[in-house]
């Protein structure tokens, strides 16, 4: 796997992630801490916090070998969807540096955990998109659908150029 193409694969994740901040921001503060409106899901802000947290621990795992490396988010540390936008854009950045750090060699070497790092990152973004998809549902219920949250959606002219295939 090539550094590029994962850094691409977290652009897509981010810019997916801002969409579903942004419809959750167009509801009021009962449906983003309430009871979700599906059976077998946490409330929305239970569902992106735990994507948040996930996302913190495994990237200071990889990075540190630690499996302790990240404290546990607590959802009610986020009692509106701002707060928890704010939260994320700061942990993007630190996602992005660490990122940026990484080169093909490093990425196809073996994690802690003995996988390779790349498909560490891949399972991170993906396990975004799985939660990002129950959000999205929550939101459509409630007349706030993120819109197209696919990666092959994700907006060409979004791409920066020199990682364009045009």
């Amino acid at each position: 796997m090539h550094a590029a193409d994962v850094r691409l694969l977290f652009d897509y994740s981010y810019a997916a992630t801002a969409r579903v901040l942004d419809a959750a921001s167009r509801l009021g503060p009962g449906a983003f801490v309430g009871p979700a409106p599906v059976h077998g899901c946490a409330s929305l802000r239970d569902v992106l916090v735990h994507t948040l947290d996930a996302e913190q621990r495994w990237r200071e795992g990889l990075r540190t070998g630690r499996d302790d490396a990240a404290a546990d988010l607590q959802p009610e540390a986020f009692p509106d969807v701002s707060t928890l936008a704010r939260a994320w854009r700061a942990d993007e950045e630190r996602m992005r540096a660490w990122l940026a750090t990484l080169d093909d060699a490093a990425l196809n070497a073996p994690a802690a955990n003995g996988t390779p790092l790349w498909r560490c990152l891949a399972h991170v973004v993906n396990h975004g998109t799985q939660h990002r998809s129950e959000a999205a549902m929550m939101l459509t219920h409630w007349g706030q659908s993120p819109g197209e949250l696919d990666l092959i959606y994700y907006p060409r002219e979004w791409y920066p150029r020199e990682r364009r295939d045009d």
